[in-house]
């Protein structure tokens, strides 16, 4: 399959604004695991909130880590089938497609070399967009980590040197991943509009103008 995005980031770097606003305003056609669109989905919102709220966090003592990756893996496959149920569709785009996943399972110790090989195989996009945010600013746009789950910082409990640690690491493992591919980064510690018009630059030349 062919045609379609993706909207890459670390975590509380507007994707999901910017994604209504190009879902709404735009008629893109959105794939994601937030709950705005997985109404028709009611597995996949109970295996995503369990799988952050219970397995990952339980991983190493209640689960093994083959457990919690198990886990998570019905999660990545949804991704894959709407995209192939996509297909035909103009304007698709994906959130974070598997790369935020598999880039965060390794930085946080879950490793599954097969499995991610599986994931690699998978359909590629014609190409990126990364909105790149410093760490301070995802930390204010967290609350301070009160908006933080466990899968967006490295210790027991959110802290701001936690949260920034993998924040940074995280940008390079995502940069990485899709260094092969037409990608584009986008300042998105700009207003949401000037973030909004330098996207839709990106994906349809003209449409911010």
């Amino acid at each position: 399959m062919t045609g379609f995005w993706t909207l890459l980031g670390p975590d509380f770097s507007g994707k999901s604004t910017v994604l209504t606003r190009l879902h709404i305003d735009h008629g893109w056609h959105v794939v994601s695991y937030d709950d705005r669109y997985l109404e028709s989905f009611p597995l996949i919102r109970q295996l995503r909130e369990s799988w952050v709220d219970e397995a990952f966090v339980g991983s190493g003592r209640q689960y093994s880590p083959e457990l919690v990756l198990a886990a998570l893996h019905p999660i990545v496959l949804h991704l894959r089938d709407e995209l192939a149920r996509a297909a035909g569709r103009e304007r698709v785009i994906v959130d974070s497609y598997y790369y935020k996943l598999l880039a965060k399972c390794t930085l946080l110790g879950l490793e599954d070399s097969e499995l991610f090989a599986y994931w690699r195989a998978f359909p590629q996009p014609q190409g990126v967009l990364y909105l790149d945010v410093a760490s301070d600013v995802a930390w204010a746009r967290s609350g301070g980590g009160s908006r933080l789950n466990p899968f967006e910082y490295f210790g027991a409990e959110p802290t701001e040197p936690g949260f920034t640690r993998l924040q940074d690491e995280l940008r390079g493992a995502l940069l990485k991943e899709v260094s092969e591919m037409p990608l584009t980064v986008i300042d998105a510690g700009l207003p949401p509009e000037s973030v909004l018009a330098e996207v839709l630059a990106a994906l349809e030349p003209g449409a911010a103008r």
